[in-house]
């Protein structure tokens, strides 16, 4: 994990150093054109558009102050500094000018129309207690719905059997439902300390294999303290419990509960990295007629490494690795090793409906190795199980409004093994609208 942080530091140090150097000269000859002439309006507005791609929001908000000197009545001015300020998550100097803003008469529609987006968001993160959540439905195809073997054989007891016709790979769609909803609630103890809920629902119904209906829910619950606000500005950790329950089929599949901690560090300007390690003791129900998962009831320890890097005002990088332990099952060749990469690089953009919201395109990618320990003697007795599970795919998310939206995601998935019982791949595309409050 401490190789993949540092190559990511040095992947992000090294891309388009031309263009960083770039961009750091021309903040300098522009700020220096700003004091040479502190009345030139464009040239302060000019200097803040780049600090601020360049992640320097102090000193564009420096630059912006020492307009209202001048002409302290400009809306474009107050606009500009409620947004940086939001941004620093100062939110009641966001407030603030957002107000102001409100009440200058060279208010043109267009950023009054971002003020009544945002202001209300500045307000609610005032609030000690905070609810906010994300909805979405709509409709799911997949190619290979039932998970079924590309080649349709599958090894027994280490003989490879054809599958019959009827448990084949066959497509289908399904009607789906996604919720997430945290809630915040603020210790008000001056350190920014807040207690953190965290709830995670989906849930499908199958057009032909209503066996296949998934349900799941997990919740997690902790609280989040600052480490040394005056040392460490924006460090925090946080411990937590988590449960969860998995049906398949309109039958139990699985449960989990578990606890954790996780960190978050920002190491840079535009960086931050959150570590973290998880245990989880998961129950599978073998009782269900339903085909249990081939890892069986045990304890799962998970140590992770999360990056988050803002590029520019447009686009954000965000890598995660992870291992993952299984062990205490019932039978050697059930305990496992699993190591996952995965990353997200998201562009946003102004709407094409000429509203104040960004539209944004999310392609991302993620790779899962798993490693059984032994052989499973009911499969192949000679053969160890290990598989490569390849994701690729893309997220378009179009808000029409602050609440409403479309999102639709394409994916395609892979997996390699050496057991051909679970060499399988499958292209999804799923779509629907969605609410956020």
């Amino acid at each position: 994990m401490a190789a993949a942080a540092v190559a990511l530091s040095a992947c992000l140090a090294a891309v388009t150093p031309g263009r960083a150097q770039d961009a750091v000269l021309q903040q300098e000859i522009l700020f220096q054109q700003t004091l040479r002439e502190p009345g030139n309006i464009e040239a302060v507005f000019a200097f803040a558009r780049v600090a601020t791609a360049n992640g320097d929001y102090e000193a564009a908000i420096g630059a912006l102050e020492r307009i209202q000197f001048f002409q302290p009545g400009l809306a474009r001015v107050k606009y500009e500094l409620g947004a940086l300020y939001f941004r620093l998550r100062a939110y009641e100097m966001a407030r603030r000018y957002f107000k102001e803003a409100l009440s200058c008469p060279d208010l043109d529609p267009v950023t009054r129309d971002r003020i009544e987006t945002s202001l209300p968001d500045a307000e609610k993160q005032l609030q000690q207690s905070r609810l906010s959540g994300f909805l979405q439905g709509g409709v799911r195809y997949q190619s290979n719905a039932t998970y079924a073997p590309n080649g349709g054989v599958v090894s027994l007891g280490g003989l490879d059997l054809a599958l019959l016709p009827s448990a084949t790979r066959k497509p289908d769609g399904n009607l789906f439902g996604l919720v997430g909803v945290s809630h915040d609630y603020d210790l008000d103890n001056g350190r920014g300390d807040t207690l953190e809920t965290r709830f995670v629902g989906y849930g499908t119904d199958q057009f032909r294999f209503h066996d296949l209906n998934v349900g799941l829910a997990e919740l997690t619950f902790g609280p989040r303290f600052a480490l040394a606000p005056e040392l460490l500005p924006g460090a925090t950790v946080k411990p937590y419990l988590v449960g969860g329950n998995t049906w398949i089929g309109g039958a139990q599949y699985l449960s989990v509960v578990g606890a954790g901690i996780s960190a978050s560090f920002p190491v840079a300007q535009r960086v931050s990295l959150t570590p973290g390690f998880e245990w989880n003791r998961v129950d599978v129900n073998t009782g269900s007629p339903l085909p249990v998962s081939t890892f069986n009831s045990g304890d799962w320890f998970t140590a992770s490494l999360a990056a988050i890097a803002q590029i520019n005002e447009h686009i954000t990088l965000r890598a995660q690795g992870l291992y993952r332990r299984g062990t205490d099952t019932a039978a050697t060749y059930f305990d496992f090793n699993q190591w996952e990469a995965d990353a997200s690089l998201t562009y946003a953009f102004p709407s094409l409906l000429g509203a104040s919201l960004n539209w944004s395109v999310s392609p991302f990618a993620r790779v899962i190795w798993t490693s059984f320990d032994a052989p499973n003697p009911a499969i192949d007795p000679l053969t160890t199980r290990r598989d490569t599970e390849w994701t690729a795919g893309v997220i378009f998310d179009t808000p029409i409004s602050k609440t409403f939206g479309v999102s639709t995601t394409l994916q395609y998935d892979r997996t390699n093994s050496t057991l051909p019982n679970y060499r399988q791949d499958n292209l999804s595309a799923m779509t629907g609208p969605t609410v956020r409050f």
